[in-house]
């Protein structure tokens, strides 16, 4: 005789993956006892792990599946999402734990292969009776997705099970950790000096001291949760000494690298008074403004002599931003201008002079 089929439309999601889960997992019926309660999920943030960030979106809450024996028509219900875990991540084991609801008395959790086996995990994963799930994570070099069934029984002889991918994503790799600043300047835009690649889902950055304890950012400086800098560059850099940044993605990782912060001179510039004649040619770009100190490239802009409107320069000279240089064609009229140089650097350092010129009248020869 045929035993009877059960299909079973469940899955588990786990806040710290991203992974869809496969349902339809078929189950003996005298391997099966109609279920007292329900399995849902804990997932609570191991130590310094992100809630919400910057590479993904953050998983959503999980759903509970519904099971059947009738032959009636299931509902749909939405997947849940997979538990995915970072190639080399030490989990805690309360990183992931199975919760339930319902039920009768103490409870004992089991881990089944897609046929109802015992499961074997990857080595150094443990599953517990108790539903947690901890150790190191294998090494991988490309995500490798498993499937098991989570089952659990109570002592009052109920049961009940669910369906879950477990995702092994490869490791969290970190680049960078140097800040090119300027001293006494302001990085007005965030600059990025950490790059992170690999790992699961969001990133989160924290910063601390060589002892360990949470870094004091001088007054004005900011240093944010996804490796970027700006604000005001303290004149000094010996508070920033010993600064460790460490990175935590959602799948157990954890990454710490040393910031060196490269403090620069503040910015200086002088400029270089102009005499031109009037109709001559420019046979090359005509150095305006030297600059010292600073960090990085330096960009000019030249205004009027209030320092705020951009300067109208007459028709045929251009000033070069990048190079702080006149090129072009001297005016036929003698006239004469003052102008305000503002310099800026990559490093937040900026800097201004005053700077003029003077179209003299045409050369002319005669005879007496």
């Amino acid at each position: 005789m045929n035993k009877k089929i059960i299909s079973r439309f469940a899955c588990l999601g786990v806040a710290v993956g991203l992974i869809a889960v496969k349902p339809g997992q078929a189950i003996a019926a005298e391997d099966f006892k109609p279920p007292v309660g329900k399995i849902t999920q804990r997932a609570a943030p191991a130590k310094g792990a992100p809630s919400s960030g910057t590479n993904a979106p953050a998983a959503s809450a999980a759903t509970t599946g519904g099971q059947d024996s009738t032959r009636a028509r299931t509902p749909a219900t939405a997947p849940d999402k997979g538990l995915s875990i970072t190639s080399g991540a030490t989990l805690n084991s309360q990183l992931i734990r199975v919760r339930t609801s319902g039920g009768t008395g103490a409870l004992n959790f089991r881990l089944l292969d897609t046929s109802g086996k015992p499961a074997e995990l990857p080595a150094g994963l443990v599953f517990g009776s108790d539903g947690s799930l901890s150790g190191a994570a294998p090494s991988v070099a490309s995500p490798k997705t498993l499937t098991y069934l989570i089952q659990v029984e109570d002592s009052g002889g109920g049961k009940a099970s669910r369906t879950v991918q477990l995702t092994i994503n490869p490791p969290l790799n970190v680049e960078g950790g140097s800040i090119q600043a300027t001293a006494g300047g302001r990085i007005k835009s965030p600059v990025k000096f950490i790059n992170v690649s690999g790992g699961t889902g969001n990133y989160a950055v924290s910063y601390s001291n060589p002892d360990g304890s949470a870094m004091r950012m001088p007054s004005g400086l900011v240093l944010d949760g996804s490796g970027r800098v700006s604000g005001a560059v303290p004149k000094s850099s010996e508070k920033m000494v010993g600064l460790t940044a460490t990175i935590s993605d959602e799948g157990g990782a954890r990454v710490s690298i040393p910031v060196d912060f490269n403090l620069a001179p503040a910015l200086e510039i002088s400029t270089l008074p102009v005499e031109l004649t009037a109709g001559a040619s420019m046979p090359s770009a005509l150095p305006v403004v030297n600059a010292t100190g600073g960090s990085g490239a330096v960009r000019y802009a030249l205004f009027d002599k209030d320092g705020t409107t951009p300067a109208k320069l007459p028709e045929g000279l251009k000033f070069d931003e990048a190079t702080g240089t006149l090129r072009g064609l001297v005016p036929p009229t003698p006239q004469e201008g003052r102008y305000v140089v503002l310099a800026q650097d990559a490093g937040g350092g900026e800097a201004s002079a005053r700077f003029e010129w003077k179209i003299n009248p045409q050369l002319q020869i005669s005879f007496e």
